[in-house]
């Protein structure tokens, strides 16, 4: 693979890179910083690193968290993985809480060659595509952000009726700025946000659908399709991810690394036991 004096860095559509440089080398971890700030959303191939290796990239791009819920695996073999074989729908990683984490990494390490997907959103897109009274709008506007509590939450969207009293929700900007890359986003995502602070019932569910048509829009998807090495890191507050239900017993095992500005107390919420590594369930 090249080195970053000769990285080879391609567009994808509808965002994001693809780069061709070699994540084992620690010089390359700087390039790879730069790629982050500037397009938000990496994508290389035929990678080989261990968990330190990993952590160590993902170092340099901001602040790691050493805890379950920030390193480890996304699996539904492994007895320490997390999500078992769930589906997920459109989501942003805590932001359910006032410290969401900054960046995401995934590393194929165990998958059937694209038999699985991730999806991803821009949100700097589905902005940009919504007209300038609805940004206008919105402009002043906060969502309510809620823990996917129940199932249908996971699959789909989180409802605040009969949301628990003690399960964690936090208010944030429909237009956020992202601290990784400075864009204006939008901020809303199909599973988490339920409902538009300060706007009726009505108001806040014709407003949620209009914005979810634009983030959720062919045009505004790209599906990765999972490979053994491939290594995919996206800022987590501009890009919102979803994955398809797995078949139970076939493997797919992503190495997890992510970077945030927040404590492990911030991510404490009553995850259901078929969501956690086997070794912490009740």
């Amino acid at each position: 693979m090249p080195t970053t004096s000769s990285v080879k860095v391609d567009p994808i559509t509808p965002f994001g890179v693809e780069v061709d440089l070699d994540l084992n080398d620690p010089s390359n971890d700087e390039k790879v910083a730069d790629l982050f700030k500037e397009h938000g959303f990496l994508v290389f191939r035929e990678q080989e690193l261990s968990q330190d290796e990993q952590k160590r990239v993902m170092a340099r791009l901001g602040p790691l968290l050493e805890d379950f819920t920030t390193v480890g695996y996304v699996s539904n073999t492994r007895k320490d993985g997390l999500l078992g074989d769930s589906e997920v729908s459109f989501h942003s990683d805590f932001i359910y809480t006032p410290v969401p984490l900054l960046g995401i990494s995934l590393h194929g390490i165990e998958v059937p060659y694209e038999e699985t997907w991730t999806r991803f959103a821009s949100g700097k897109l589905a902005l940009e595509s919504l007209s300038q009274q609805t940004r206008d709008r919105l402009r002043d506007l906060k969502g309510l952000n809620l823990f996917s509590a129940s199932e249908e939450g996971l699959t789909g969207r989180q409802r605040i009726e009969g949301y628990p009293e003690d399960a964690p929700r936090a208010e944030h900007d429909i237009i956020h700025v992202d601290p990784i890359t400075g864009w204006e986003v939008l901020y809303a995502t199909q599973q988490n946000t339920a409902l538009i602070v300060g706007l009726s019932e009505a108001e806040s569910e014709e407003l949620i659908g209009e914005l979810h048509e634009h983030l959720y829009n062919d045009d505004n998807i790209y599906e990765h399709r999972w490979r053994n090495g491939d290594l995919v890191i996206w800022s987590n507050q501009a890009f919102h991810h979803a994955r398809g239900g797995l078949v139970p017993g076939k493997t797919r095992t992503l190495q997890r690394v992510c970077i945030t500005n927040g404590q492990s107390s911030d991510y404490r919420p009553p995850i259901p036991d078929d969501r956690l590594p086997e070794h912490m369930r009740k």
